[in-house]
């Protein structure tokens, strides 16, 4: 269900972890061998949760993760071949040890050289202290990672306004009197317009309680095109219909509201 995630991908995590559990996102990097860029995916959709790592601070740890190995050695053929190989592996590792111990050293003396705390100083991407997402910010990284969200629905952080604008939820359109006028509003999920509908164009609307069906004539989608066509949070008014088990909304008017799902986060994109 993740975005841009390719089949392979996920073939490669089954099989990585048939061996033993993941322990980190360091382990998970180094066995399935996925780029940084497909770690990041699943870090902004929330996939090393169960690794104690919230979104940010998986999207950190992702964005640090050197894929790249460096050519030390090449093997050669044949028994000799392979000799040499081994040779050149533990010189390589011997080296690779050696350079550590120098690059801690170094460290450890440009920290004793500071006068004062280290505030400064690089630190490892766990001590950063990354502000926590908000609920609305979880579910609407959910929405942007796989179109739907197991925590809660979008506008149940809106339900309050919409209240205020006289939105009736889905759910209570079921009791709304017959050619009472109404104003509903949701997530958009289904814009049709079949061929035989003479122009009537019928959207889905989803909101916390359940979906509400909408037809828009001709006249009425020309004229609210922007809305009609762009909205991903759409508002509608019109007089609610029936056709014996079949509720709709014969509308009159629309209007995008999208804004207000992009007011639920802050304004900063950098994590997620």
């Amino acid at each position: 269900m993740l975005h841009g995630l390719a089949a392979a991908h996920a073939g490669r995590i089954e099989q990585a972890r048939g061996d033993r559990p993941f322990c980190s996102l360091d382990d998970f990097a180094r066995r399935t061998g996925l780029s940084r860029a497909v770690l990041s995916r699943l870090a902004k959709a929330g996939a090393f949760g169960s690794l104690g790592l919230t979104r940010r601070e998986a999207l950190w740890h992702a964005l640090a993760e050197d894929q790249k190995e460096l050519p030390l050695f090449d093997a050669g053929k044949g028994d000799g071949g392979r000799g040499k190989a081994e040779g050149g592996r533990r010189k390589a590792e011997a080296r690779i040890a050696n350079c550590k111990l120098q690059i801690a050293d170094c460290k450890l003396s440009a920290i004793n050289s500071l006068p004062s705390p280290p505030s400064a100083f690089p630190l490892p991407p766990s001590a950063f202290p990354l502000p926590p997402m908000s609920a609305a910010e979880e579910v609407l990284a959910d929405y942007r990672s796989m179109g739907l969200s197991l925590r809660a629905h979008p506008l149940e952080f809106l339900r309050a306004e919409l209240d205020g604008m006289g939105v009736v939820p889905a759910a209570r359109l079921a009791s709304w009197p017959e050619n009472k006028p109404v104003r509903v509003a949701g997530i958009v999920l289904v814009r049709q317009r079949p061929g035989t509908a003479k122009g009537i164009t019928f959207v889905t609307l989803e909101d916390e309680t359940g979906q509400a069906n909408l037809i828009i004539r001709p006249g009425v989608w020309k004229r609210w095109r922007q809305a009609a066509l762009g909205a991903t949070l759409l508002l509608a008014q019109g007089r609610l219909q029936r056709q014996g088990q079949i509720i709709h909304v014969l509308v009159t008017k629309l209007e995008d509201l999208s804004d207000r799902l992009k007011a639920l986060v802050s304004q900063s994109r950098d994590f997620c």
